[in-house]
């Protein structure tokens, strides 16, 4: 049987150490974060053989600021008792210094909070610093390279740095709440969104659509076309964004991860673009999930 099958996978999610200082990250697209074979980075001197880590994310793991360290061991059991993120493209602050343990064949998922990207660093530099012991008391200490093969550290940056960019101009707003006229069948749903241009300084944003999410649409197509242009200064914009469900569908309903998260596609003055996806507060998720049901009769 291929070695990565014999693999048993476990997941920790634990707070990281006292003394880190988290601050999430905005996302945009996430792989289906399915497990990804040992990294390919040599172990670093003093480390046992057969450590290995990829980093990587789950589509959950994006909106919550997280990053998933993949842990692999193909030698002997060892205890990792402390580690570090190191970046020059991430603030420090990314330590653990609660043990876990890997058997020989085994696999963990260490799961930690994303401190602040630092912009215009390569975020492909990563190392993680790990302290270990093996069976018979020996200390280890090195730092392992990572592998990334969904390109998950490019990705955060470029989430991380599009948003910085573009709250120098303008801060784009979800409502508290989902407007809705009807009931049934008949129900209608406007998601009425405000984009509130800084008082002065620099900088443009234009902000050409919203996409669609797996759970709503545009009641008259699917995406929702914008073509704003902004700048510090200008008056404040609202925009109201017709709701309708992508589908009836009482299990993408239940299952839905993503679906209240909105994805602007936008480009700032500064050369930077992509799409900035901005969360719905827990009124509003609740509100257009009890739309989708009513209008789907659900």
């Amino acid at each position: 049987m291929p070695r990565a099958a014999r693999l048993r996978v476990r997941s920790a999610v634990r707070a990281p150490a006292s003394l880190v200082v988290a601050a999430l990250a905005v996302a945009s697209l996430v792989s289906c974060g399915a497990v990804a074979g040992p990294g390919p980075g040599p172990t670093g001197d003093g480390l046992p053989e057969g450590l290995s880590v990829t980093v990587q994310q789950g589509r959950i793991d994006v909106p919550q600021g997280r990053l998933v360290l993949h842990f692999e061991n193909t030698g002997e059991p060892v205890t990792v008792t402390a580690l570090s993120v190191v970046s020059p493209a991430l603030e420090p602050g990314m330590d653990r210094d609660e043990p876990f343990e890997l058997d020989r064949d085994d696999a963990l998922d260490i799961r930690m909070d994303l401190t602040g990207s630092v912009c215009d660093r390569d975020p492909t530099a990563i190392g993680i610093d790990v302290r270990a012991t093996t069976a018979d008391g020996t200390d280890h200490e090195g730092t392992l390279e990572p592998a990334d093969p969904f390109g998950t550290m490019q990705r955060i940056a470029d989430a991380d740095c599009l948003a910085e960019s573009v709250a120098v101009v303008a801060a784009i707003e979800l409502p508290g709440r989902l407007r809705t006229t009807g009931t049934g069948a008949a129900q209608r749903a406007w998601i009425d969104v405000t984009v509130a241009p800084v008082a002065s300084g620099d900088g443009t944003l234009a902000i050409d659509r919203v996409s669609a999410t797996t759970l709503i649409g545009n009641e008259d197509g699917q995406d929702w076309p914008l073509g704003l242009e902004v700048a510090p200064g200008d008056a404040p914009v609202e925009v109201s964004l017709a709701v309708r469900p992508a589908r009836c569908d009482a299990h993408a309903l239940a299952d839905d991860k993503r679906g209240t998260i909105l994805p602007f596609t936008v480009a700032t003055g500064d050369g930077r673009e992509g799409r900035l996806e901005i969360a719905s507060g827990a009124d509003l998720k609740a509100d257009l999930y009890a739309y989708y049901a009513e209008r789907c009769g659900l």
